[in-house]
């Protein structure tokens, strides 16, 4: 196995806390590499104009509507099949109701 080279650490003492459950340290291993901080930036959001909200509006409600219709086609398939098997019920001869 290839040898890890080990690097000294630097521990530095810090502040001993003394709780009535026992004793809690704060040891810090390292200090920190860099003295700046990340900077964190959102992206712009993009401002919408008028224009573009009532476009998007119309697609929103165009959606709605097919959507809609798709759901009614939907449900007049299902009344219709409802319907072709109680019309068939209908024309069957009633038999086993005991007419001997």
């Amino acid at each position: 196995m290839p040898e890890i080279e080990k690097q000294p650490l630097t521990v530095q003492e810090g502040d001993a806390n003394v709780k009535p459950g026992g004793l809690s340290f704060e040891v810090v291993l390292e200090g920190p590499k860099t003295n700046e901080k990340p900077s964190i930036r959102c992206p712009p959001t993009p401002t919408l104009s008028a224009e573009d909200i009532e476009k998007k509006l119309k697609e929103v409600e165009e959606r709605r509507k097919s959507m809609e219709a798709s759901t009614l086609e939907k449900l007049a398939e299902k009344e219709k099949r409802a319907e072709e098997v109680r019309a068939k019920k209908a024309s069957m001869p009633k038999e086993g109701l005991g007419d001997e």
